[in-house]
């Protein structure tokens, strides 16, 4: 015969309110959790700051102007909006986010996923258009100790290393100088349409082989687009030790000699690729040339994504600290704290059912006056 509890409703709402308290704590706890390569993450953020804190003082001690609009953290690696060895517009909000030293920890991430180890030799080709992200690519080859062959093109986009006295070659000096890298660029080229410079004037070609001249980093010139994709190719098989192999090739930008066409920096996907090898571009970069000898590419265009990936901050007006993001750490559930609230919860129940059993039986053996008339 069914008999109903004889918990009271007190009860059963103090086990309702203890439940929902329960959840909340459960639900609200958490733990940080180390990302991987974390130590080389943080290293790789600090080397960028110093990077960053050494151009400003070189740029400081020469009297440089820091714009206070465009560059609000007196980085001096913010250029002009136009500059005779400027090739293409480029995006100020692009130059801007890729000043913060975390960045260079989301360089160690993306290039970890190529399973690279210490020692490996990679082919890098970049541009003067971003130095942030050029920055952020040395502090993490340093940090993860690896050997790059390094190809610039040198002129540059709006907002980049576009100032004639200050190209990214001029910007590696400083670095060298202050004894913070160890590695620079082998070969330089003009840059810009056709990998040739072609739009710029007279005086902007001068002003780059001016700046090769002073940082002593040879020329590399073609006739044409197709023979300095040949002549980077050469370059980089001769940079490399017999007997070994890259592992690697890194493209920052869209650096045609890398790439082969804009419209080929596009379709391919931002990341490591491991199979450009299988499709077909037309004209093509060194990149392709390096995918049919079984390199693996890293292609990044775009630090806006890898901010917003990441979680860092875009057009930051002060410079982050190191170790903000959760390319460091990421958060989960504390299992100790669930576990603990499931415990107590179960153990209340429990007790709930223990002593409405027991008042069962209390109940039971209660004789009722009227059943023994």
């Amino acid at each position: 015969m069914f008999r109903p509890s004889l918990k009271s409703g007190k009860s059963l709402y103090m086990l309702m309110i203890l439940s929902i308290v329960l959840f909340f704590i459960a639900q609200t706890s958490y733990v940080q959790i180390k990302s991987d390569s974390y130590d080389q993450k943080i290293e790789a953020s600090n080397l960028m700051q110093q990077y960053l804190e050494a151009i400003r003082d070189e740029l400081k001690q020469r009297d440089f102007e820091f714009d206070p609009i465009d560059d609000p953290q007196k980085s001096g690696l913010i250029g002009t909006r136009i500059s005779s060895i400027t090739t293409s517009r480029g995006l100020l909000s692009e130059k801007q986010t890729a000043l913060n030293p975390n960045l260079a920890a989301v360089f160690v991430e993306e290039l970890s996923k190529a399973k690279l180890s210490e020692g490996d030799h990679i082919a890098v080709g970049i541009t003067g258009s971003n130095p942030g992200m050029n920055l952020a690519l040395y502090a993490a080859m340093s940090a993860l100790k690896l050997k790059p062959s390094i190809i610039t093109a040198n002129s540059s986009s709006s907002y980049g290393a576009n100032r004639e006295e200050l190209t990214w070659l001029d910007i590696e000096a400083i670095l060298k100088k202050r004894g913070l890298i160890t590695f620079s660029s082998s070969y330089t080229s003009l840059g810009g349409l056709e990998d040739l410079g072609i739009g710029l004037t007279d005086n902007g070609i001068l002003a780059l082989r001016t700046s090769m001249q002073r940082n002593a980093v040879p020329l590399l010139v073609g006739a044409n687009l197709d023979e300095n994709v040949s002549l980077r190719y050469q370059a980089y098989q001769e940079l490399l030790p017999q007997g070994s192999r890259y592992r690697l090739f890194v493209n920052i930008g869209l650096g045609l000699a890398n790439v082969g066409s804009q419209v080929n920096a596009r379709l391919i996907s931002e990341g490591i690729n491991t199979k450009l090898a299988e499709k077909n571009f037309e004209p093509e970069g060194v990149m392709m040339l390096l995918a049919k000898k079984n390199v693996k590419a890293l292609h990044l265009t775009r630090v806006a994504r890898l901010a917003k990936e990441y979680g860092l901050p875009i057009q930051p007006h002060a410079e982050p600290k190191v170790g903000e993001g959760k390319v460091f750490s990421y958060k989960i559930h504390n299992f100790t704290i669930s576990l603990i609230c499931l415990i107590l919860l179960t153990a209340a129940i429990i007790a709930v059912i223990v002593f409405d059993r027991h008042d069962r039986r209390f109940m039971a053996n209660i004789v009722d006056p009227d059943e023994e008339l």
